[in-house]
């Protein structure tokens, strides 16, 4: 039994270790979506839990079990619009159960620790495959992937496209960088992110940082830290300027033809007059097919005449119509137009979560990020600035449905969990590993 126990152990480390590796392959197309090799990962990882038992053994923590309401109102939502005829019932499901998938790595983070295996050494590696990766990539030597293929001004990775890399430096920055103090990969992990030219990312971690320098500079240890993190940041500005300043043509294109709609009488610092030009959807496939997606050519003249931020605009109109078709009905603002409403950029997540699962969805969202950054116990502060950076670019990134980042999230969250020590009594058995 306890060799078979070793043999599963193994199993389910590898599959962690690839599913982190892993570059993103698309099996089989399903909408905007699609159903990739990593979910069959996954599903065996879940079997496997399954069958040992330990889904039903190791301790939930606080913010995993609300987290589980917050999947249930998701479920509830993609039922009940389904039934209605607003979001397709397959596709929306997809999205649902994608929460589900992303938590699986809780289990194998808190087993990866307890038995023995070294999360440090394989994330070094990550890295190091990152800093090789993306200056090929940036080359043109080695394909991207995602919605960003053939974009090789920003970094990507192994990701779905630059936001979703930078965030995945922001992870090995606190994790390696800061809980680890290695400080020469906590400066690597930082100029991914800049290679990435994510901003709200990369001000993130700059306020981040700062926390850090101004709470360390009690100790000693705390001058190295800030030391550490001011030249950081100081070398990746100067190298990383350019990443920031330039707006390639050909992604600007990219930009401006996903963009949610657009009047031209819409002033762009009149929100008021925004939400009265945007119209309702009552269906996911309006609002995906309609006249949003026949608006590039009006959206170029408008910043040609007007000027503008591309990507300011984008959100302006999404989320105003967005919003403003949650708000008009009552089930829709309780609990959402469902799951797979908003398409796969909503490029807010905040927004997303509201127009989705709406006000309750909303509600037990916000209770899940303050269990995350305030019931882990006092040896986590690391771990609650990588989700104060999460928070932060969610603000306008749909950063908490991005595979990588919340993969390492729920990691890290199941990291904590074991640490901490709160794991049931009949859990605690020797070391297997």
């Amino acid at each position: 039994m306890i060799l078979r126990r070793r043999n599963t152990n193994r199993m389910l480390y590898a599959i962690l270790v690839l599913c982190i590796y892993s570059f993103k392959l698309v099996l089989i197309g399903v909408g905007d979506s699609g159903i990739r090799l990593d979910d069959f990962l996954i599903f065996a990882a879940f079997i496997l839990l399954l069958a040992r038992g330990d889904l039903r053994r190791i301790k939930r923590s606080r913010a995993f079990n609300i987290y589980l309401g917050f999947v249930g109102i998701s479920l509830v939502s993609s039922a009940w619009n389904s039934a209605i005829g607003r979001v397709s019932p397959f596709i929306s499901i997809i999205f649902v159960v994608r929460l589900l998938e992303y938590m699986v790595f809780y289990y194998l983070g808190y087993l990866a620790v307890r038995n023995g295996y070294n999360l440090k050494r394989m994330l070094s590696w990550f890295l190091t495959l990152l800093c090789i990766v993306v200056p090929l990539q940036m080359a043109g030597l080695v394909p991207t992937s995602g919605v960003f293929t053939g974009i090789t001004s920003r970094a990507v990775g192994n990701t779905n496209g630059p936001y979703e890399m930078a965030v995945v430096g922001a992870f090995l920055l606190c994790y390696l960088g800061y809980s680890q103090s290695s400080y020469l990969k906590g400066a690597w992990s930082l100029f991914l992110i800049v290679l990435a030219a994510s901003r709200i990312t990369f001000i993130a971690t700059v306020i981040s940082l700062t926390k850090i320098l101004l709470q360390g500079l009690r100790s000693r240890r705390g001058w190295i830290v800030g030391f550490a993190a001011v030249g950081s940041l100081a070398v990746a500005g100067f190298f990383g300027t350019p990443y920031f300043s330039s707006g390639s043509s050909s992604e600007q294109t990219a930009v401006l033809s996903r963009l949610s709609s657009l009047n031209t009488n819409v002033s762009q610092s009149d929100m008021s007059e925004a939400y009265d030009a945007a119209p309702v959807y009552q269906k996911s496939t309006d609002f995906i097919d309609g006249e949003f997606q026949h608006a590039a050519t009006e959206v170029s003249a408008f910043i040609d005449a007007n000027g503008g931020d591309a990507s300011a605009l984008q959100r302006l109109y999404r989320w105003t119509t967005l919003i403003k078709s949650a708000l008009n009905s009552l089930d829709a603002t309780a609990i959402g137009l469902g799951p797979s409403f908003g398409s796969t950029a909503v490029d807010g997540y905040f927004v997303r979560v509201f127009i989705e699962t709406g006000v309750l969805g909303l509600a037990m969202f916000c209770w899940f990020a303050l269990a995350l950054l305030y019931g882990e116990g006092p040896a986590s502060k690391p771990f609650r600035e990588y989700v104060y950076i999460l928070l932060i670019t969610a603000c306008f990134i749909d950063i908490f449905v991005s595979y990588k980042p919340m993969l390492l999230l729920w990691l890290w969250h199941g990291v904590r969990q074991f640490e901490s020590g709160k794991e049931l009594h009949e859990d605690r058995v020797p070391n297997e590993g």
